[in-house]
């Protein structure tokens, strides 16, 4: 009986280390140009200030700002300004110069001049948390939207293959499916992660400029990771009746 204890495990370490084989080591001609094209769909995310980040299908990140006079200036997103400096200062003009109405209209003498005095120092009221966070939240949602409607048509392309192989009585090699969708499923992923770590990057920033914890950041990073790890789950029901 031992005997054949020891010979039922081997073969399953052998089926183990071959399915292994075949799903992760074995090299499959897995070469398309539909989906090359889809796993370098470029990324364009607005921001609440009217800026623009930028993944283009090089992977290169940057951030489209438009001027008053219209004209488009490229920054790199490791120092591109925050959304709520630049609200702040439009906020500190407009104060200053309602500041400046008041005094001459002699509206309450020194409560004119104690407006004036503190917009004199260009500071305006500090975001709040809440406030950062909603301006963000529309640019995030944007991400997501773009995010599943490549995954979306990842997954239509997969099933488009494997139907029309099925059609022609063709061998499906699951092994190539897999490494072929779960690769080009990896390459949106981390295009994604990019696009969102950028946003993060930039509220994180808001956020510290206008005194406050960076908590937040990490509470989004969290339930970023974990609506992906659903999403994985989800795919997995679905690809599972094909």
């Amino acid at each position: 009986m031992k005997k054949y204890g020891l010979l039922f495990a081997a073969i399953i370490l052998l089926l183990g280390g071959y399915l292994a084989y075949l799903f992760e080591f074995k090299e499959y001609n897995t070469s398309d140009a539909e989906v090359d094209i889809l796993t370098k769909e470029e990324y364009v995310i607005e921001l609440a200030d009217g800026s623009k980040i930028v993944l283009d299908k090089n992977g290169n990140l940057i951030r489209h700002i438009t001027g008053a006079d219209g004209k488009v200036t490229t920054v790199d997103v490791a120092g591109s300004l925050p959304i709520s400096q630049v609200s702040d200062g439009a906020v500190a003009s407009a104060t200053s110069e309602n500041a400046k109405s008041s005094a001459k209209k002699g509206e309450s003498g020194n409560s004119g001049k104690a407006a004036e005095s503190k917009a004199a120092k260009g500071k305006a009221p500090k975001a709040s948390v809440k406030d950062i966070k909603n301006q963000y939240e529309p640019a995030l949602a944007n991400i997501e939207e773009q995010a599943y409607d490549n995954l979306d048509n990842l997954i239509n392309l997969a099933k488009s293959e494997y139907l029309e192989m099925e059609a022609n009585d063709q061998k499906i090699s699951y092994p190539y499916f897999y490494n072929k969708y779960t690769g080009a499923a990896a390459k949106l992923e981390e295009r994604t992660d990019k696009v969102f770590n950028a946003v993060m990057q930039i509220m994180e920033h808001d956020l510290k400029v206008n005194g406050h914890s960076t908590e937040i950041v990490e509470s989004m990073h969290k339930e970023y990771k974990n609506k992906k790890n659903k999403l994985r789950r989800d795919i997995l029901k679905e690809t599972a009746g094909l």
